[in-house]
């Protein structure tokens, strides 16, 4: 599960990300926002519920992978699909527009390449969780190697688990 996010504070709305996607897809699917004296990236999160998808009334919306994506021939511009987008990632110009992670351009990221301060990257979600989630086992695997008394609150913690598949 692919995601374009901000990994830093240093954008100061230059705007080149926005002109980047304009470039390539003649309207900006992504948007800069001020919020407390932070500008902040609106860009599709590709809901695994995706909720612009559930909305459409002629199916213009669709999973393809990790990726929804709105079919432009499809779509009759009635709005519902940017009404129901909890991240007003949506936009409307006659007809919906919306991120597509760049599938069409084989994994070349307009509005990540353009930015000078490098405060957008595409990461994985599913890798970071994974990470994350070893970084833990470390900690905990720690701990069992020190001695504890019998029937603490820590010995019971530390029991290795028995699973049935792996995570």
């Amino acid at each position: 599960m692919k995601r374009i996010v901000m990994v830093n504070d240093q954008c100061n709305n230059c705007g080149a990300c926005v002109k980047a996607c304009a470039a390539i897809h003649g309207i900006s699917r992504i948007g800069i926002m001020e919020h407390e004296g932070r500008y902040l990236p609106i860009v599709c999160q590709h809901c695994a519920a995706a909720p612009c998808k559930e909305v459409c009334p002629v199916e213009a919306i669709e999973k393809r992978g990790d990726v929804i994506y709105l079919d432009s021939s499809k779509c009759i511009g009635c709005g519902l699909c940017a009404l129901a987008c909890p991240f007003g990632a949506i936009t409307m110009e006659d007809i919906a527009h919306k991120c597509s992670l760049c599938i069409e351009r084989d994994g070349e990221y307009a509005c990540v390449k353009a930015c000078s301060k490098r405060c957008l990257e595409v990461v994985d979600i599913n890798q970071i969780i994974f990470e994350r989630r070893s970084k833990n086992l470390e900690i905990m695997g720690k701990l069992r190697k020190k001695e504890f008394k019998k029937d603490s609150i820590i010995s019971k913690i530390v029991i290795p688990a028995k699973l049935g598949s792996k995570l």
